[in-house]
């Protein structure tokens, strides 16, 4: 179902001693929020915003273990 929709929010990844929550979205989606926020509010902001071909627990799984071995888990 995620998938489908394009976006997942509120993905936690947890390690020893810490943890972070991502929202997840395809190129797509993204591109559709960006517009309609941006319409609606003028602006867009997103926190911990992770961005994967498309959202499976797969493409979600290997994203987050690229950006481990860049050290995600020690940025502020």
């Amino acid at each position: 179902m995620q998938e489908m929709k394009g976006w997942i929010g509120d993905v936690t990844v947890m390690w020893d001693g810490g943890a972070r929550v991502f929202d997840g979205y395809d190129p797509v989606r993204l591109a559709q929020t960006v517009e309609l926020k941006t319409e609606q509010i003028g602006r867009f902001t997103a926190r911990s915003l992770l961005v994967a071909s498309g959202v499976t627990r797969a493409n979600i799984e290997t994203a987050i273990s690229a950006i481990a071995d860049f050290g995600f888990h020690e940025w502020p």
